[in-house]
């Protein structure tokens, strides 16, 4: 039987779909590394004051407010935000357009899908300034790695309600992968598609790695007899379909970090988390950022990468994001009391994911559709 972590060359301890460009947001925008051109003093005659860098990414990301006015600051420039759809939207469009970008540099590229910007001529390569302050086995190999510079972690993993099995105490929350596809949890579940959804992918390439080529298929098998619910992405699933927001389902594809987002987004209502995280089915994603080939402001775009590793940055994505930085910076309390991290989540290899993901797809919808 093998597993995605069989292919695994050295162990380690939001995406196929047409994009619709959408709303550009613009927002007082981060910092820069000494050294680059962008970023003189005013008094050398080479100012950025007043330009602006595009940074290209998917709907849900929110811009560290902060750490941008740090970089208008430091720069002179302005961050763009262009909200391009989902995460697979947003690389489907940025795809189409290679070459002739809608902006400097793109963001939300994760290790499910990183080696779609291979022999695309979709970035170029740049290696940024703090990379060798980056946690060991977030940064990819050889070419991938000089295109792609990792910025964030964050484990995919099971959420349950907590309130909804004290209410049900005949019925204990689901640990594992295979009591999930049991009776027991029958018609409980909500999960991502997987074909344009980060987490959703991530969930089903977990499901590959614990149960192997020969078994995974039939796991999804007993998932769909037993009613699990399949929505087209994470906000449906977590906003529409759990329990936690109203809907039905009392258990849901997240992240390790859902929990401390409820207590910070209640304003004060909430002074617990609403969910527990089933943590022996977390799979770890990271998320990467690269400069856009053809960029308008191809320096600008090296400086806010440089910067999205930066310390104001880094310090700022946990309550922003609710995403774990990949540098050594403290994280809030939040994080600390709420949003421990799995001890041995399921690790995706990039070039793994590659090479096998349509196939995998195609497999799935096989069953599930």
């Amino acid at each position: 039987m093998k597993r995605i972590s069989d292919y695994l060359r050295h162990p380690r301890g939001h995406r196929v779909v047409v994009a619709l460009m959408a709303t550009t947001v613009i927002v007082a925008g981060a910092c820069g590394s000494e050294g680059n051109d962008a970023s003189q003093d005013p008094a050398d005659g080479d100012s950025t004051e007043g330009a602006e860098v595009v940074l290209v990414t998917y709907d849900s990301f929110a811009l560290p407010e902060g750490a941008a006015e740090a970089f208008e600051a430091e720069s002179g420039a302005t961050i763009k935000v262009v909200a391009a759809g989902d995460s697979g939207a947003m690389l489907a469009g940025s795809l189409l357009t290679a070459g002739s970008p809608d902006g400097d540099v793109i963001f939300g590229i994760d290790n499910t899908t990183a080696t779609e910007v291979l022999d695309e001529g979709l970035l170029e390569p740049y290696e940024a300034v703090g990379l060798d302050g980056v946690r060991e086995g977030v940064a990819l190999d050889s070419e991938l790695g000089s295109l792609l510079t990792p910025i964030d972690t964050g484990d995919v993993c099971v959420n349950v309600d907590t309130q909804w099995f004290a209410e049900n105490p005949d019925l204990d929350p689901p640990a594992t992968f295979e009591q999930l596809a049991s009776k027991e949890y029958a018609s409980l579940l909500v999960v991502e598609n997987p074909v344009n959804s980060s987490p959703g992918m991530a969930f089903m390439l977990g499901t590959i790695d614990e149960f192997g080529e020969d078994g995974w298929l039939d796991y999804w098998g007993e998932l769909k007899t037993h009613g699990v619910k399949v929505a087209p992405s994470w906000d449906d699933a977590y906003y529409n379909d759990y329990s936690v927001s109203g809907g039905d389902r009392p258990i849901v594809v997240s992240y390790a970090s859902s929990p401390p987002a409820e207590v910070v987004f209640s304003e004060g209502e909430r002074t617990e988390p609403a969910s527990e995280v089933a943590l022996d089915t977390c799979v770890a994603q990271v998320e990467y950022a690269g400069v856009l080939a053809g960029a308008a402001n191809p320096e600008l775009g090296r400086e806010l990468i440089d910067f999205m590793l930066a310390e104001d940055w880094q310090s700022a994505l946990p309550e922003a994001n609710f995403v774990y930085p990949v540098t050594e910076v403290d994280l809030p309390e939040s994080f600390v009391q709420w949003a421990p991290r799995p001890e041995s989540p399921i690790i995706v290899d990039a070039v793994v994911a590659g090479e096998n993901r349509n196939a995998w797809i195609e497999q799935w919808r096989e069953v599930m559709e």
